[in-house]
């Protein structure tokens, strides 16, 4: 069964074996400290990170997966989502793609989520920022060029060959997630080798609307050979990680003041 683990190679289809990745993580990763406890960071080959989460009680809480890859994306942040209080290592923003200098309108919004939230502070928003941006493929079907994709679709509605919707903003449940249904054209491809698990998986940068992203996709889900100038067109989870370091939020003047009597006691 595909997850987001298997889709940059990893086992990951039991309880046992989520623990022999933090396992890994924890032996062979670098410790990084944030402000609600630590991550272990570990690589596993070309592009594939590992972030464990652990606590302060120095108990391990959870664990994202994120290929680091060479797109970059301008974007207008607008704001964090609420994080969830069982676990503030975790975060998730919304911005809009290709933004307007107000930050507050563009192409297009989503929502990403960030592996190494914790080691921000408070991020200030709107700003102007780069990210890198990995998608993992829940579902993708293959085009071999345009001429394909535009015949496989039958119905009135026809979306563009580079088109991007934000599908995460539509959950029924009223909390938005960072899943998006998209369609792009491949710059580049190719087969990764996991060093953990000796498993390949498929990579490709996709060129869609709102700029470049890189795709990530399990073996099982890749229908036909991935070439340069082919069409992808699936849905995704969406992770991202800053490539300029974020303006933070000042100190308001109360906490500043009272920062200071105590420095001059």
């Amino acid at each position: 069964m595909v997850n987001h683990m298997t889709t940059l190679g990893f086992r990951v289809h039991s309880p046992e074996d989520f623990e022999n990745i933090a396992e890994y993580a924890l032996s062979t990763g670098t410790r990084i400290k944030a402000k609600h406890g630590q991550y272990a960071f570990a690589l596993a080959g070309e592009g594939i990170e590992i972030w464990l989460q652990i606590d302060k009680k120095n108990q391990v809480i959870g664990l994202n997966p994120h290929f680091s890859g060479s797109s970059r994306m301008n974007i207008g942040l607008t704001a964090e989502l609420k994080p969830d209080e069982n676990n503030k290592l975790d975060g998730s923003f919304h911005a809009w793609a290709e933004p307007d200098d107000s930050m507050e309108s563009g192409s297009y919004p989503f929502v990403f989520d960030v592996p190494n939230r914790g080691v921000y502070g408070q991020i200030l928003t709107p700003q102007s920022i780069h990210v890198q941006l990995s998608a993992f493929a829940h579902e993708v079907t293959i085009y071999k060029d345009e001429e394909e994709f535009n015949l496989s679709q039958d119905s009135e509605l026809k979306f563009a060959v580079e088109s991007f919707i934000p599908s995460g903003l539509f959950d029924s449940e009223g909390t938005p997630s960072a899943t998006a249904i998209f369609t792009g054209r491949i710059v580049e491809t190719a087969e990764i080798v996991n060093e953990q698990s000796k498993l390949r998986f498929t990579w490709a940068l996709v060129r869609t609307l709102g700029g470049e992203i890189d795709v990530v996709i399990d073996q099982e889900l890749v229908n036909k050979e991935m070439i340069v100038g082919g069409i992808i067109s699936g849905s995704f989870w969406l992770s991202a990680k800053f490539q300029d370091e974020p303006v933070i939020k000042k100190k308001s003047n109360v906490i500043e003041r009272i920062f200071r009597k105590n420095n001059e006691k």
